[in-house]
């Protein structure tokens, strides 16, 4: 095959066939198409010719998929023992999948309100943290689990609310409605255990499948205490 006058591939990754033709490697100058050294009338005149193709679609490129992440531990009410309210509560969130899941766009609603970072991510089986005071917090959070604070002026309520967790696209990727009685169980309301989440695969907004931490301030940031203890169907 011959090459295509006055025409190159964008890449720099090598020749490529384009309308059935060789087209070379472009030049570090990306207007540069015939690799020449210099964006002239031949670069012009080929962008002109090639006007109006039809490009073909990458049938083979798949879209992110939709994950499901979890609220796996709430630090409402801290303890005295521990410090104020203000230095120490948290929302913990899980993935528990075998991918990254990319949280561009995702927020927090209910309890608290706060838009993720854009770069916000969590790695496969990793941790995510949200704290009302990111400076006594995440000191206590391990480096692998990314750490953030959420809007200020915001605390969790220490009889109960609900935390909801939306994706990007606005759909509901999860949501607890804790509390502190109601079958809900009360030592973290101030005695000093963060409320976590008993396992992976219980029904995480059944009070039944929440339970007090074996912390002092909780797990935040890597597994809860009490995972791998309980039975989740």
């Amino acid at each position: 095959m011959s090459v295509l006058a006055g025409a190159c591939v964008l890449s720099g990754l090598g020749n490529a066939v384009v309308f059935g033709q060789t087209v070379p490697p472009c030049t570090t100058c990306a207007g540069d198409l015939n690799g020449d050294g210099l964006i002239g009338l031949e670069d012009l005149f080929s962008i002109l010719t090639w006007y109006g193709a039809e490009c073909p679609v990458d049938t083979t490129a798949t879209t992110e998929p939709t994950h499901t992440i979890y609220i796996s531990e709430i630090h409402y009410n801290p303890a005295t023992e521990q410090g104020s309210d203000t230095d120490f509560e948290f929302i913990e969130l899980h993935n528990p999948s075998a991918n990254t899941a990319n949280l561009w766009g995702w927020n927090v609603a209910g309890a608290v309100t706060t838009e993720l970072p854009q770069n916000a991510q969590i790695q496969p089986g990793g941790f995510l943290v949200l704290a009302r005071n990111a400076d006594s917090l995440c000191v206590l959070v391990p480096l692998e689990s990314p750490c953030y604070q959420w809007d200020a002026g915001q605390s969790l309520n220490n009889t109960g609310e609900t935390v909801e967790l939306y994706r990007g696209d606005g759909s509901l990727s999860d949501e607890v409605p804790y509390e502190d009685n109601d079958g809900w169980i009360g030592a973290p309301d101030g005695g000093g255990p963060s409320l976590e989440w008993m396992d992976v695969g219980l029904d995480n907004d059944d009070p039944a499948s929440w339970g007090a931490s074996f912390t002092l301030g909780g797990t935040p940031g890597q597994a809860n205490s009490m995972w791998g203890l309980s039975d989740p169907e």
